[in-house]
């Protein structure tokens, strides 16, 4: 298996890429096909998104599909710069999209210091980009040739709208999981959250490597003890 730098191989066709400090410690995934690839969130914007679309280009040509694990301005931000690539779909729970479609131009102070375009929303790649296709109760697989990769919620959580993407052994979990740091519950069900996090940690023989929002990639039994620490904060 080739070795890119800035990408750290998670088995299969999937990677993760952590990003610094001035972009948020976001986690960037990356599930690569035969005929084609899903970045799983795109950062603060363009300028932390043609980072990361810089290092895509280093693992695959291939045409790419964007997944939006929720609606904080540092998992969607990018857009734009995929789109301009030619990304034509960009999936999202059906929460999330009508989160981003509320919320996002109030989101743009919050970038102020490190995306000074984004947060004037001038420039090219500075526009919301929302998303072009949404997952609801059901799950949805895609093909990416020779694998797919199943997007799907169990629940309001970290947001009323969090999407999973699951590979090969692999999940993305977006900000459900939080390695590293405290969760934030500004948008947050609490309790909601909770039984997401008790539902991750049945799925450890299906994905024994999950990715958290921010941190490390743990297993299945962190998200049992990030259960444990939140019913005993109640």
């Amino acid at each position: 298996m080739p070795q890119h730098d800035q990408w750290q191989h998670l088995g299969g066709g999937s990677y993760v890429m952590r990003s610094s400090a001035a972009r948020a410690l976001v986690n960037i995934g990356l599930v690569v096909g035969s005929e084609r690839a899903v970045v799983v969130d795109t950062g603060c914007g363009p300028r932390h998104a043609s980072e990361i679309l810089a290092a895509v280009r280093t693992v695959t040509a291939l045409p790419l599909v964007v997944a939006n694990t929720h609606a904080h301005w540092d998992h969607f931000f990018g857009n734009a710069v995929f789109r301009n690539d030619g990304a034509t779909d960009f999936w999202a729970h059906a929460a999330a999209a009508r989160g981003m479609a509320a919320t996002g131009d109030a989101q743009r102070e919050s970038v102020s210091g490190v995306e000074p375009e984004m947060a004037a929303g001038e420039g090219p790649g500075t526009d919301l980009v929302l998303p072009t296709r949404v997952v609801r109760q059901g799950p949805v697989v895609l093909d990416l040739g020779n694998l797919s990769v199943t997007l799907f919620t169990l629940g309001p959580a970290h947001t009323e709208g969090d999407l999973m993407v699951g590979a090969p052994g692999v999940l993305f979990t977006g900000d459900v999981l939080e390695e590293g740091a405290d969760p934030q519950f500004e948008d947050a069900d609490r309790a909601g959250w909770i039984r997401t996090l008790r539902k991750l940690a049945g799925m450890g023989p299906e994905y024994p490597v999950m990715v958290p929002g921010h941190g490390n990639p743990v297993t299945a039994g962190f998200a049992a003890r990030m259960a444990d620490a939140m019913e005993a904060a109640v």
